[in-house]
């Protein structure tokens, strides 16, 4: 490849694609057509560099790049790596034509947890002199590098087994993958993007070709992951994308590990069963299904139930009242309940894991009134900085279209409407401004009405309901 053909291809890849081929030159570099030799890069083996002011420049936008050939051969999978302090863009070219690129801010999106590093996988479409440029992001990117290719082991369409650890090659189209579970126990799927642009997703699929689970985004950044208890036998795992199977494409890895548990470290039942409320954390294993446990109460108390999990993304559901996230891996409830027996539901959405769930309570003197609600009235509230929502029952002599609104001036107001603990309608903003407002046809009955704020708040905060039939 000459140095105006070579300028051209990394002119057309350092501008994504644009069609805008620019002229890149060495200092001093001969102004012939006569091919020109890189240094060579050696797979496995780690080669330092550094851009300069005398490194290769693109005349359309002053970005400089150092390039390097490489021999491989046909259907060869190999990943790409720079570290050190450049931001790196890379590109991979072969016969004239750009195989592959990515930027360093792409491949931390898609790849790469290691801020200081660019990861670039592509696949050779055929023997023969591969030119790798390494590019700074901008006209002032300067700095050291270190250069690594490795040559990766491709799936060999062996059954995957647990602790498999692999790195295959998609062309629009979804991979799909036996998979034998030897142990009963909790495992742990990663499927992870090595491509820019690239959403994966994963499927884990019975023998027979029934869907047990999938997930999109669960793992870093774009990146999917299935954490499932999975007894033994035999399944399915499909790779595929999130926007489409036809959009698959590029390089990805696949990972299964088997997660060792300690017995000791289980406390809670996998079934459920009662959780004390005294403020301790229990760790309980959490394997694809709902878990019902009770909470016992021998006066009025305001409660609050903690959900803590790097596994899964959990909620919890106590009556009428559902879960917030206060953080990433944290769910929480605060409600004040009656004396008697409460059930708590624990729902991990299809997923596995470890978790840790406490309950603690704080007992209220004067007992809280219950709260009644009927058409045709408007009533002013105080929402408790130390409580979610507040609980009303709402009251429905006649059928009829009613519109339920909650006004605030201080806080963006949230309702929900229930009818035994079932969500059946909820509403945020519809009552203008960040009001809430329902309109909703109501058969005659009672129904549960939470009447809360969009955010948390840290102080009391007045409110007022007004319900009529429309």
């Amino acid at each position: 490849m000459t140095i105006k053909t070579l300028s051209a291809a990394i002119g057309g890849a350092l501008l994504a694609g644009a069609g805008v081929y620019a002229y890149l030159h060495y200092a001093d570099a001969p102004s012939t057509s006569t091919t020109t030799h890189y240094p060579a890069l050696q797979l496995n083996q780690k080669q330092a560099g550094e851009i300069t002011s005398q490194s290769l420049l693109n005349l359309s936008n002053g970005v400089r790049s150092a390039v390097y050939d490489i021999q491989l051969e046909a259907n060869q999978l190999v990943k790409v790596e720079v570290k050190g302090p450049l931001r790196a863009q890379i590109s991979a070219l072969h016969q004239d034509q750009l195989i592959e690129r990515v930027s360093a801010e792409e491949a931390c999106l898609a790849c790469s947890t290691d801020q200081a590093a660019t990861a670039l996988l592509f696949k050779a479409p055929s023997a023969g002199t591969y030119h790798i440029a390494v590019s700074g992001q901008d006209t002032a990117s300067f700095g050291p590098f270190s250069l690594r290719v490795s040559e990766l082991q491709q799936f060999a369409g062996d059954t995957l087994t647990a602790e498999s650890d692999l790195y295959d090659w998609a062309q629009g189209a979804p991979v799909a993958y036996p998979l034998h579970i030897a142990t009963d126990g909790l495992y742990v799927m990663d499927l992870k993007a090595m491509a820019p642009n690239l959403d994966p997703l994963l499927v884990l699929k019975a023998s027979d070709g029934t869907e047990i689970a999938q997930d999109d985004d669960g793992g870093e950044q774009l990146n999917a992951r299935l954490s499932r208890y999975l007894t033994r036998g035999d399944y399915q795992l499909l790779a595929t994308s999130a926007t489409g199977d036809n959009q698959f494409a590029g390089g990805f890895a696949l990972r299964i590990q088997h997660q060792e548990l300690n017995p000791e470290l289980i406390q809670l039942n996998r079934d459920g069963g009662e959780l004390p409320v005294d403020g301790q954390r229990r760790s309980g294993l959490y394997s694809n299904q709902p878990i019902p446990f009770t909470l016992h109460l021998d006066a009025p108390q305001i409660v609050t139930v903690q959900l803590h999990s790097n596994a899964f993304i959990g909620s919890l559901q106590l009556g009428p009242y559902r879960s917030r996230s206060t953080q990433n891996t944290t769910q929480q409830i605060r409600a004040y309940l009656p004396a008697g027996t409460h059930t708590l539901g624990l729902d991990g959405d299809n997923q596995s894991g470890l978790y840790e769930l406490s309950a603690s309570g704080e007992t209220v003197s004067p007992v809280l009134p219950h709260k009644t609600l009927r058409p045709n009235q408007t009533t002013t509230h105080r929402l408790s900085a130390n409580l979610d929502a507040d609980l009303f029952t709402l009251v429905i002599a006649e059928a009829g279209q009613y519109v339920i609104e909650m006004d605030a001036e201080r806080f963006d107001t949230y309702l929900q409407l229930l009818q035994n603990n079932q969500l059946i309608a909820e509403d945020d903003d519809s009552g203008g401004d960040l009001n809430a407002a329902l309109a909703i046809w109501l058969e005659p009955g009672e129904y549960q009405l939470l009447a809360t704020s969009f955010d948390s708040q840290s102080q009391a905060q007045s409110y007022q309901i007004r319900i009529y039939e429309d």
